[in-house]
């Protein structure tokens, strides 16, 4: 029976080192272990709170965990490296497996891929902060994220969105930024692109000036470590937005508005979406190859093979949505139904994008503010309301009423006939009877309940009346000027 080793080799750990950006203390345990059953027997800690054991597979395996594991079982002929992370209590580190070529320094630093979200955090915003400086690092104060699935729409419902919200920068698309040249490079090559690639380049782009005020974040959210980070930037935000609130930079650090919707269709609706958008790729290819005229578009092996677009469903299904629903508690989270047809859709993603004072504002502003009524609770009865007060007038009030709209009659009526090609009339009135305030509630009633806008104001001006021939002194009385715009709608006169 063959000893097989599993060395920490000092090489490997200055790459991650360096390549990574992690510190020394990361590094804080290293053992050897073998497949002798005696050799491990003695190597196992005795704490029974540690990890599970962990089997290695037959290739070179890299693990890196905290704390380390009890016991890992090591098949004869394999090599692995065994490196451990030390991580702050209120850390959440994740044990990830990460496969390499055995004896191989030239794919190693591509290869090795870091898994644990709060590093790869770390390692990004110190990268940013080092390019930009931390006062420069002005996110947008609202992003939302949209996901959907295959086939739901995510391209069409983003312009409603970026409607409702005023968001005019166009959206921060993954896909897009993958097709960099560094980014073709690796692909060509035969890398994946990593988490931490992938969340730099969302968070870079992020930073222009275009979406200081607001950002769409389009197929951003695809794995757990992602919605790890994006829990992890907000939580960075709240903490700018208060180290930089007694500095000039204040104005650039708002409270951040994080929202995610997911537009979901089922697999049926979402496989004859897919296929049907890839006859319509087909046929418009096919006329642009033809005529010389325009630009190909992009055929998709998932628009045309039933089973590609099942698998790439059943991805989004088990792995994206899984991902999105760990910030389920923490932000906003709209699920949306996409099955419908555009219009059905886009009235589903308005009302979800409403203003919402109580997610935007900050709760020390919103609770301020919080008993001024909004104005859909002003005019929930309005109207019954204003039917309570005209019969009140009547019953309470004849007389007065009576007057009142003898006033409208004859002072009001001939101004509005004669404006009413322009829809407004302006109306000045000195009326004694105005100085009582219920006579001005009657007007403003009337006039309201016949289908007109009032809008009131006026002024006090003082009248001289007479001049005291002892200090020759001016004497006035005061009198109130009363200005009535009065709107409605205007006749249509040409087309």
């Amino acid at each position: 029976m063959h000893r097989t080793r599993c060395y920490l080799v000092r090489n490997i750990a200055n790459k991650l080192l360096f390549n990574y950006g992690l510190s020394k203390p990361h590094f804080s345990q290293f053992r050897r272990y073998t497949n002798d059953a005696s050799a491990r027997q003695t190597a196992m800690p005795a704490n029974p709170n540690e990890p599970i054991p962990i089997n290695v597979g037959q290739d070179s395996t890299t693990i890196i965990s905290s704390p380390l594991p009890q016991s890992i079982n090591i098949p004869e002929g394999t090599t692995a490296t065994i490196i451990t992370t030390h991580q702050e209590p209120t850390t959440n580190p994740q044990q990830v497996v990460v496969t390499t070529q055995p004896n191989s320094d030239a794919t190693l630093d591509k290869e090795l891929e870091i898994k644990d979200p709060a590093l790869i955090f770390d390692q990004v915003m110190k990268k940013l902060e080092d390019k930009f400086g931390k006062e420069k690092l002005h996110f947008p104060k609202e992003i939302y994220f949209i996901l959907g699935a295959p086939g739901a729409g995510k391209g069409t419902m983003n312009k409603y969105i970026m409607r409702e919200r005023g968001i005019i920068a166009k959206p921060v698309v993954t896909s897009d930024l993958l097709e960099t040249p560094e980014m073709k490079k690796l692909k060509d090559e035969g890398y994946l692109i990593s988490d931490r690639q992938v969340i730099e380049l969302v968070f870079a782009k992020l930073l222009e000036p275009i979406y200081e005020n607001g950002a769409i974040v389009d197929g951003f959210i695809r794995t757990v470590v992602q919605a790890h980070c994006v829990s992890f930037l907000y939580d960075y935000m709240l903490q700018l937005c208060k180290e930089m609130r007694d500095t000039p930079y204040a104005a650039k650090f708002r409270r951040p508005v994080f929202r995610i919707t997911v537009l979901f269709v089922d697999e049926q609706v979402s496989v004859l979406r897919q296929i049907s958008r890839g006859k319509q790729v087909a046929e418009n290819n096919r006329i642009r190859r033809e005529t010389g005229i325009g630009t190909l578009l992009e055929e998709r092996a998932t628009d045309v093979s039933p089973e590609a677009a099942k698998k790439r469903y059943k991805f989004f299904r088990d792995n994206i949505y899984e991902s999105v629903k760990l910030l389920k508690e923490k932000f906003d989270y709209n699920f949306i139904d996409a099955s419908g047809d555009i219009a059905q859709v886009a009235k589903n993603v308005i009302a979800e994008y409403a203003y919402q004072s109580s997610i935007e504002l900050g709760k020390e502003t919103f609770d301020m503010i919080t008993n001024i009524p909004p104005a859909e609770d002003v005019i929930l009865h309005a109207r019954q309301q204003l039917v309570k007060r005209l019969d009140g007038y009547q019953q309470r009030h004849y007389e007065l009423f009576k007057e009142v709209l003898k006033i409208i009659q004859e002072e009001f009526l001939h101004i509005i006939k004669r404006q009413a090609l322009s829809g407004v009339a302006i109306i000045r009135s000195e009326n004694e009877i105005f100085n009582d305030p219920m006579a001005l509630n009657m007007v403003l009633d009337v006039l309201t309940e016949r289908g007109y806008q009032v809008i009131l104001d006026y002024e006090r001006k003082l009248i001289p009346v007479k001049m005291d021939p002892a200090t020759f002194e001016i004497i006035c009385t005061p009198k109130r000027l009363f200005h009535f715009e009065i709107q409605f709608s205007r006749p249509k006169i040409r087309n």
